[in-house]
């Protein structure tokens, strides 16, 4: 399987999309994929296979007939893909409401959603330009510009400021970014991500533990860099959101670019 990570060059997009990931599987080899806890929100176009749900947290890539699509949101346990079939696939990770922006619908809410972009035919050029025979570079450009032909501008405000609320390290403080009160910044991250304040932070700062677990950082200094209070609260809360221990994950998973990390097998 062969990645490459690509970051958004327009300005505007850049406060929306994390990164874009290009995956392509060439052979039929089984390989199975374990996807980590994350805040960002997956949008997929996928070249003649087929993304189900088998459960909550394990899907699997078959084929089909036809190019598909399908969107995750913000999981709080590992997730597994499974596939055999060689397929092609952009994975576009927006960060939280960046969707809203650009689509103009409550898309943050979704855990899962297949064949998304058959909802709306406005959507549909992206096959084309996705799935076309150009280089990287030059999807990666026409796919920018067709995002910003579909901005919402009256969304991009809410979007941005959201983004920005996200670099909170605590729920006061997220309050605060947020011009709300607790009770109604809990409602607002239930109705729209489908996740509390706290379940979001926490995620957010295992996300920020990963690569440093990798770098053999000693756990006390990830511990207290990232506000938990002692070793053991960071041991507790990471094993919670991804089933593993940081010594099992530091000996199963690898990171590729600075974004991406995951369990692949």
């Amino acid at each position: 399987m062969k990645t490459k990570i690509v970051y958004p060059h327009n300005p505007l997009l850049k406060e929306l999309i994390q990164y874009f990931l290009f995956i392509t599987k060439s052979d039929n080899k089984i390989i199975s994929q374990l996807c980590y806890p994350n805040t960002n929100h997956c949008l997929s176009l996928i070249k003649g296979v087929e993304m189900i749900e088998l459960n909550t947290n394990e899907y699997s890539i078959i084929s089909s007939t036809k190019n598909s699509s399908y969107l995750t949101g913000i999981y709080k346990q590992p997730i597994k893909i499974n596939t055999k079939q060689p397929y092609q696939e952009l994975c576009i990770n927006f960060n939280p409401m960046g969707l809203e922006a650009l689509f103009g619908e409550n898309l943050s809410q979704n855990i899962f959603k297949n064949n998304i972009l058959s909802e709306n035919k406005n959507w549909a050029p992206m096959f084309e330009i996705v799935f076309s025979h150009n280089s990287i570079e030059i999807i990666q450009i026409e796919i920018e510009n067709f995002f910003i032909s579909i901005l919402k501008d009256e969304m991009m405000s809410n979007s941005i400021l959201f983004n920005q609320a996200m670099k909170a390290n605590y729920i006061e403080e997220l309050n605060d970014l947020l011009h709300k009160s607790y009770r109604s910044t809990h409602r607002f991250f239930v109705n729209q991500l489908q996740t509390t304040p706290k379940e979001y932070l926490q995620i957010g700062k295992i996300r920020e533990a990963m690569p440093l677990i990798l770098k053999g950082i000693p756990l006390i200094e990830i511990a207290y860099s990232l506000n938990f209070t002692d070793q053991s609260h960071f041991i507790k809360t990471f094993k919670k959101y991804t089933n593993s221990t940081p010594s099992q994950f530091k000996q199963s998973s690898s990171q590729v670019d600075d974004m991406l990390i995951w369990n692949l097998e």
